[in-house]
């Protein structure tokens, strides 16, 4: 199969498991490279919503969305994340107390950066571990995808390596980077290993998240990879990065 004949592929799997449609949509603010709604009960369409700058990956990206969503629609154990009670009012009181001295930012912007930051860790801790499943099932099945995954990856893996940086730091305290370090860390070393190249995980080594990553990578490979032990991935991820006490699964 060609690309389109491939990316229609995935899309067709979706149309035929859910009997709905999947409907895609440029969206220039969408914060990440695209994102899949699932359609819910009452709904007519799953919504594909990508950013045109990552158009020349679009295969790639309609891909790994629409196994993301069979995920969803296959599991027997549907389930969501939850924000704890405490999510906000703990976010907001870390940000602050880091920031007391901080003339760079303004107070008034203090809770929606507290906002950007508790959403920004809850999709991560929901969606990469699973990604890393996906990514893998991908990479061994569907050869004529690798090349725009590697392009996709490699645009995510230099994102993600600026938690590292001094100005991430300077924004937000440790509890916050921390977790958010780790789990890059495992999809740095995740992706070192199955591209073979050693460097892509070298500053998580050298900012002390080798073991780190390793714990999180074993549980993923302890866990059965079918989409019904989903849900115990994401629970053992929060649990090692300490992110169980501000988020909690449940059944949808």
């Amino acid at each position: 199969m060609d690309l389109n004949e491939l990316q229609q592929y995935f899309i067709d799997r979706v149309e035929a498991t859910s009997g709905k449609h999947v409907i895609l949509q440029a969206d220039p603010k969408l914060p990440s490279h695209a994102m899949i709604r699932v359609a819910k009960d009452d709904q007519p369409a799953h919504i594909l919503l990508y950013r045109p700058e990552f158009e020349s990956v679009l295969p790639y990206l309609i891909a790994f969305q629409c196994e993301f969503a069979l995920r969803t629609i296959l599991s027997e154990n549907q389930f969501q994340l939850k924000a704890k009670s405490n999510l906000d009012s703990e976010f907001l009181r870390l940000m602050t107390d880091h920031l007391k001295t901080d003339k760079t930012v303004p107070k008034g912007a203090i809770p929606q950066l507290a906002k950007q930051f508790s959403t920004g860790i809850g999709h991560q801790l929901r969606s990469m571990p699973i990604s890393l499943r996906i990514d893998k099932l991908l990479s061994s099945k569907y050869s004529g995808l690798i090349r725009l995954q590697h392009q996709s990856i490699e645009q995510q893996l230099q994102d993600n390596v600026h938690c590292l940086g001094p100005h991430a730091r300077a924004v937000a305290p440790e509890q916050i980077i921390r977790p958010n370090a780790m789990m890059n860390a495992a999809f740095a070393k995740f992706f070192s290993e199955l591209w073979f190249v050693p460097p892509v995980f070298t500053p998580y080594v050298a900012a002390g998240y080798e073991d780190d990553a390793k714990k999180l990578l074993e549980i993923l490979d302890e866990i059965p990879s079918e989409p019904e032990h989903d849900r115990e991935v994401v629970d053992a991820w929060a649990k090692y990065t300490k992110l169980d006490k501000w988020y909690y699964t449940e059944t949808r």
